[in-house]
């Protein structure tokens, strides 16, 4: 994992005691299967009590699995991972790995994560403050880290 990435799952403990507002797949303009989660997390680091809304993309999937209900909240209890397995990024949100942290292969991301997705890219937006309007974003408004 990134130096960047690394800092970002310190800063936000796993995205711990968050909240999931969307898990989903879509089509972007390359044609390829990209999966978006849309997560309210605590910023640790911060000097105030500030919850940040978090974007996590991950770009050309190759494989997907959600087994939620939906209409429901999901808070999230053990946390997002994103690990890197060979070339694929995987982006799971809490799956329940044994004595281990994250998920170390792709077969143990199968066998137990319940909503997942693996790719060959992965981008982080963070944008400041949950309570912005995330359907008018400009530019500048939001950190991404690569």
């Amino acid at each position: 994992m990134t130096d960047i990435k690394a800092k970002f799952m310190t800063e936000y403990h796993n995205l711990d005691d968050g909240l999931v507002l969307s898990f989903g797949f879509f089509y972007p303009a390359s044609g390829n299967l990209s999966v978006q989660g849309l997560f309210y997390a605590k910023n640790h680091l911060a000097s105030s009590e500030r919850w940040d809304t978090i974007k996590i993309i991950v770009e050309d999937v190759v494989d997907l699995k959600i087994l939620w209900k939906g209409n429901q909240a999901h808070s999230i209890c053990t946390g997002v991972h994103l690990v890197k397995i060979d070339d694929l990024w995987c982006l799971d949100v809490d799956g329940i790995y044994g004595d281990v942290e994250a998920p170390t292969s792709i077969a143990e991301i199968q066998n137990f994560g319940d909503c997942y997705a693996t790719g060959k890219q992965l981008n982080i937006y963070i944008i400041p403050d949950c309570r912005t309007d995330l359907h008018n974003l400009t530019p500048g408004q939001y950190s991404l880290y690569l």
